[in-house]
């Protein structure tokens, strides 16, 4: 277990994809802390392109830098929920992580698939308390053994709909882009955790005018309430993008629009005026 250490560029294009990186040596001391998680998957059901998932934690969440999160270095052995999916059990994967003594704001599974490059809305489960945000806990030389935990359905990232529309920016981009995105969520975000908690989709390829996307959905939420481009300078971090669009409701354009989602349709005419203005640059 180690710290990642990558640009943010790679953050947001190919997220928390360390096969190699995590096997390298920089001479880090053993951490003193130690996370034990039971993580109970509620089907056994796997997605045919799972290449891995992995367990991460954030001091701070939403992370500012790539480098502020922890992530483990194997996959959990998800095969072994397909071998017991055929003798009808609840699986449950016991792991465990080592992490320097702190307060951390957010533990949670990534998923990464074998035909894309993994991104935002591929963290399919994070530890949410009552409150509807994510659980925060502390390893400290007093406790440093903590044992949680988590409950994971990765029916979430089984997207077996899709919304289709055309993205059209009021002029170019600026220079000093680093991505744009647009992004599906559930519910519509009002604090800045929300932007995580809440995305169920994101394609960050946004890179002509117009644009014309159709953004992977999972059927299992039916709606989704807001649908939205994204801005992120260079230099910036997660907690810095700007929002410079958003499907709006065609009887009240003030509003966003909510989009019907069902199982192996395409919902189309989902199309966004981006304004370069609202990116405060």
């Amino acid at each position: 277990m180690r710290l990642i250490k990558v640009s943010w560029l790679f953050v947001l294009i190919t997220t928390l994809i360390m096969m190699s990186g995590c096997n390298e040596d920089h001479g880090i001391q053993p951490l003193p802390g130690n996370l034990a998680v039971d993580v109970i998957f509620i089907n056994n059901k796997i997605p045919t392109d799972t290449q891995g998932i992995y367990l991460f934690v954030a001091p701070t969440f939403p992370p500012h830098a790539i480098n502020e999160m922890f992530l483990s270095p194997n996959s959990l052995p998800f095969k072994q929920l397909l071998q017991n999916a055929a003798e009808g059990v609840r699986d449950t994967i016991y792991t465990e992580m080592n992490l320097p003594y702190g307060h951390y704001e957010a533990l949670g599974l990534w998923w990464y698939n074998k035909k894309t490059e993994s991104n935002l809305a591929d963290v399919f489960t994070l530890k949410i308390g009552q409150d509807l945000m994510p659980v925060q806990f502390d390893i400290t030389p007093e406790k440093p053994f903590v044992h949680t935990d988590l409950w994971a359905n990765l029916t979430r990232v089984e997207r077996d709909a899709a919304i289709e529309g055309t993205i059209s920016f009021n002029g170019p981009f600026p220079e000093n882009t680093l991505a744009t995105a647009v992004a599906a969520y559930f519910r519509k975000p009002t604090k800045k955790v929300e932007y995580l908690v809440y995305l169920i989709s994101m394609d960050f390829s946004i890179d002509e005018n117009p644009y014309h996307f159709v953004l992977p959905v999972s059927s299992r939420y039916k709606k989704l309430d807001y649908l939205a481009v994204f801005w992120l300078s260079e230099r910036s971090g997660l907690d810095d993008f700007r929002t410079i669009g958003f499907y709006r409701d065609p009887t009240n354009p003030e509003q966003p629009g909510i989009v019907k989602i069902k199982p192996n349709e395409t919902t189309t005419g989902c199309d966004i005026q981006a304004d370069w203005s609202l990116a405060g640059e």
